[in-house]
């Protein structure tokens, strides 16, 4: 399975930016991170997981929650997201 990690600064000190660029240096990824970009505004980023264990995701996060706050979401192809809305559709017309 897909995710989306999103990730923005919940720290605004220098000394946090310091400490998070030493500690990315040493970091390696428990999983490949693949889509890995910064926001141009510098605010955050994003990067997709795959995985089907959510302890992999955790271990993504953990090290750096005191640095960023995270949004992650299950991310599936453009057609399954459209034949589940066509069901959820043909749902509701058929309740009335």
């Amino acid at each position: 399975m897909r995710f989306l990690i999103v990730f923005e600064w919940s720290s605004k000190s220098e000394a946090d930016q310091v400490r998070v660029l030493d500690m990315f240096s040493k970091w390696t990824p428990p999983v490949q991170l693949t889509e890995w970009s910064g926001f141009a505004d510098g605010v955050g980023g994003v990067c997709i997981a795959e995985t089907d264990d959510v302890n992999v995701l955790a271990a993504v996060t953990a090290p750096w929650t005191p640095y960023f706050d995270f949004t992650v979401r299950a991310l599936q192809p453009i057609q399954q997201t459209a034949e589940v809305a066509a069901q959820a559709v043909e749902f509701r017309n058929a309740v009335g």
